[in-house]
């Protein structure tokens, strides 16, 4: 005879470790599959049983199996870990850094008696700023946390608004003017912040499944 009971705490108790394991935020899970973090809330306290679907949906969230949800067993632990996301994401942005170094020394050698050329030789290191910014963007977006963006974002503006004046300081007497324009988007990126904390995607709130 099947224990719905202990099926639904075994299911409550592996959306909790796999959640957790994946260092997912239940607000985040929620935004990712469509419903509400209360729903989320209730699954993992085992007042209610998401449908198969969701379960799908969940098991390919957290890289697993539906069967790892529904099964009472030795939780496996993933390959793939938070650290080890940070890692890629990191060495990600340092390849920006390489081809800066390698355009650096590049110019600097070919810029031998060019005092033009020579002056200019930093620049690749400002623009891998902006570079680093948008590889971190598009990293958090696939497995970061919300709260992460808002930093990311407002760096990406402000090493945006770098780029553009010291490739442009010299040529143009208002070149420092890249960062008064810097100053509402950076006020766009709060109103966004908050409008996406608040902001509730549920397809069903009440967690019924």
């Amino acid at each position: 005879m099947i224990n719905e009971e202990k099926i639904r705490q075994t299911i409550a108790s592996n959306l909790v470790h796999y959640r957790k394991l994946n260092n997912f935020k239940q607000t985040y899970v929620a935004e990712k599959i469509g419903y509400s973090d209360k729903a989320i809330s209730k699954w993992e306290r085992g007042e209610a049983v998401p449908d198969i679907y969701v379960l799908y949906a969940l098991a390919e969230l957290y890289g697993i199996t539906v069967s790892d949800l529904l099964t009472e067993k030795k939780l496996k632990r993933l390959p793939s870990s938070n650290h080890n996301k940070i890692l890629v994401t990191l060495l990600s942005a340092g390849l920006s850094w390489l081809v800066a170094t390698i355009a650096f020394v590049f110019l600097l050698w070919f810029g031998n008696g060019t005092s033009w050329l020579k002056r200019w030789c930093y620049l690749p290191f400002i623009y891998a700023i902006p570079i680093s910014f948008i590889i971190c963007v598009v990293f958090n977006k696939l497995w970061g946390k919300r709260k992460y963006s808002f930093f990311i974002v407002s760096g990406l503006v402000w090493s945006v608004g770098l780029a553009l004046e010291r490739s442009f300081y010299g040529y143009i007497t208002w070149a420092w003017l890249f960062y008064i324009i810097c100053i509402p988007l950076q006020f766009l990126v709060i109103f966004w912040y908050l409008l996406r904390k608040k902001k509730q995607t549920p397809y069903n709130s009440s967690g019924n499944q």
